[in-house]
């Protein structure tokens, strides 16, 4: 078994923070998602199983300009918790959709709701 490292990562994981967010049913819903990819640095995205998310693309502030924590020892436990099985340096999966711009959303909703007026 390969173990895993951090070694020549460009710390990814601490560069972004991602919480999931409910699931849009209907048009109305999907107006919070234009509101926030409306801002900078901000993208929803859905994974794998179908979960939304809203990510926050903003570094913490305890990563280095080495990019390693200058916290280590005394890290947050999420950031202990991590687990390399979910590294975005180490893999390389896909989100089943992912948006930007606001756009990007209303070409969505075109072919979601493409039944309705």
């Amino acid at each position: 078994m390969v173990k895993l490292t951090c070694e020549n990562c460009d710390a990814k994981c601490c560069k972004y923070v991602a919480i999931e967010i409910d699931t849009p049913e209907t048009k109305e819903d999907f107006e919070n998602m234009r509101w926030y990819v409306a801002h900078k640095n901000i993208i929803v995205y859905v994974n794998d199983e179908d979960i939304w998310h809203i990510e926050f693309q903003t570094p913490c502030e305890k990563l280095g300009k080495d990019n390693k924590c200058q916290i280590y020892e005394k890290r947050p436990d999420i950031c202990k918790q991590y687990s390399q099985d979910e590294c975005p340096f180490h893999n390389r999966y896909k989100e089943k959709h992912t948006f930007n711009r606001i756009e990007e959303i209303d070409s969505y909703l075109k072919k979601i709701f493409k039944n309705e007026n």
